[in-house]
């Protein structure tokens, strides 16, 4: 094996073991790209390098599968191997790898939806009604309603007074 090759094959081990203590299995770089063929289809639309990193998965892992089994005089891997490898392992431990992108997505959308049904259930508040403002109407007083009835009362007392002497 080249001195190459035994690196990249211990970065993959590196890998793989992440992956396998994250899904409790014993092929852990397998096991995540059964889940990303699994998730494939919101993957593609949602995480725009899904294709690139599924694609360099199953590459990496194959070329893992003919360094461990093989006997080859050559050289298997490439620098390209080594370093996405070491960059994926990366990505994974600070949550940028793309099944936690898609994740992420998901619970923002979920998120945004359950903002906006929440707003929609919510009575909306209504500005409070504003009417012109206008002088209200003069009353009309009337000032000999007034003193007709002090006069009608005065009549009534005098009536009664006269009446019961």
């Amino acid at each position: 094996m080249h001195l190459a090759d035994n690196d990249f094959f211990e970065q993959y081990k590196r890998l793989d073991k992440l992956c396998s203590e994250m899904y409790g299995c014993q092929k852990g770089v397998s096991e995540y790209i059964s889940e990303m063929e699994n998730k494939g289809y919101q993957g593609k639309l949602r995480i725009s390098s899904w294709e690139t990193d599924y694609r360099l998965l199953c590459r990496v892992r194959r070329v893992r599968n003919q360094i461990a089994h093989g006997t080859e005089e050559y050289q298997i891997s490439d620098p390209g191997d080594l370093a996405f490898v070491k960059d994926f392992y990366d990505r994974i431990f600070t949550s940028q790898d793309p099944l936690a992108l898609l994740r992420k997505s998901i619970e923002e959308s979920e998120r945004r939806q359950q903002e906006l049904k929440r707003q929609q259930t919510q009575p909306q508040s209504q500005p409070p009604v504003r009417y012109p403002s206008r002088p209200l109407p003069k009353r009309k007083s009337n000032k000999w309603i007034g003193f007709a009835v002090a006069a009608g009362i005065l009549a009534l007392f005098i009536l009664f007074y006269c009446f019961n002497r």
